[in-house]
């Protein structure tokens, strides 16, 4: 392992271990207002310095949240510019994840008529990295102008029929939009890996890539059993085209349960181990199962590019316990309520 490789490991687990803990999340979850939570969140280490200039008295959820995505897209930015190995390619990564998520809901925006709501919430520090005009797609005052707009992006490839199709009939499905892009996503990451690295490293990253596939995949299984039965016509094509353990038989099998306690017991079949906590929602098990897992290999990886990605899958876990706590005050939940639906 070369020296730059063991510097990366070295430092992504510095930040690992600067995670929120069990305490800090009680804390958070007992303040009353979004003020307070920044106010508490300015006093970390992970988020103190995007939040110092911030006035808790001030600041409006959108915002706050725009800046804890800045926090760990930062981290990444303070890898990139001293990562010599290959695994500094996976910045790009990190950058299209956040493309995605902005596209979606721009998309949604202009479905749904809310630009004004977009704009407000747009991280601004991506507008400035992105190549896409960011404002301007959730601008668009129609399907039309949204699917001119990317066009000549990467994405369009992957979603450009869906939004020819919307941009006729004012329908857009963005759930399939979402599948698509995801899908390619991940079919970019594992072109990657397969290119840039051998043996066991491109084995243990491809391990770690596609759990968190099987992860996503479950969940859908079960919202789309949810609505439409167990006789789900077309389940395979709804799921993310790549697969680790779950095969064509575990989903027919997964279809028809019900419950987490039951569906956990399952993945335990397939090798997802839980530790012993069963949550109440599948959502939340399969977030468990893979937040366990990446822990571990955070801890043991002896790769760069193992440990980029779970480095950013783990900060990722972080912000949705943090959004979910933001969105728990804001609506009056008791800690204890928020608690219960936080993965740490």
């Amino acid at each position: 392992m070369s020296f730059s490789s063991n510097a990366v490991i070295a430092k992504a687990r510095a930040v690992f271990g600067r995670q929120l803990t069990e305490e800090d999340y009680i804390t958070l979850t007992s303040k009353e207002t979004i003020g307070e939570v920044c106010a508490q969140l300015k006093t970390t280490e992970r988020y103190g310095r995007v939040l110092a200039s911030e006035n808790p008295q001030t600041v409006y959820r959108a915002r706050l949240e725009s800046l804890l995505r800045q926090a760990v897209y930062d981290i990444f930015d303070s890898f990139r510019k001293f990562d010599y190995t290959e695994s500094k390619n996976f910045f790009r990564f990190v950058l299209a994840s956040l493309e995605i998520e902005q596209v979606l809901m721009a998309l949604q925006s202009v479905t749904n008529g809310s630009s004004d709501a977009y704009i407000a919430a747009l991280p601004m520090f991506l507008y400035d990295r992105s190549k896409i005009d960011l404002a301007a797609l959730g601008r668009a005052e129609s399907l039309a102008e949204a699917t001119e707009l990317l066009r000549k992006t990467v994405y369009f490839k992957s979603i450009g029929g869906l939004l020819t199709e919307a941009a006729e009939t004012g329908k857009l499905d963005i759930t399939e939009c979402e599948r698509r892009l995801y899908t390619q996503y991940y079919m970019r990451m594992l072109k990657e890996c397969d290119r840039d690295f051998k043996g066991s490293e491109r084995k243990e990253l491809r391990r770690a890539i596609l759990r968190s596939v099987d992860m996503e995949n479950v969940v859908t299984v079960y919202r789309r059993s949810l609505i439409f039965g167990s006789e789900n016509a077309d389940l395979a094509g709804k799921l993310i085209g790549f697969k680790y353990r779950l095969s064509a038989e575990t989903v027919d099998r997964l279809a028809g349960l019900s419950d987490s306690e039951k569906i956990a017991a399952e993945l335990e079949k397939l090798g997802y181990h839980t530790d012993g906590r069963i949550p109440e929602t599948v959502e939340l098990l399969t977030e468990r199962i893979n937040l366990d897992y990446l822990r571990k290999t955070m801890r043991l990886t002896k790769s760069s590019a193992v440990v980029y990605f779970a480095l950013f899958e783990c900060l990722n876990a972080e912000l949705r316990n943090l959004k979910t706590v933001i969105e728990g005050v804001r609506y009056g939940m008791s800690g204890e309520e928020i608690m219960r639906i936080l993965v740490y």
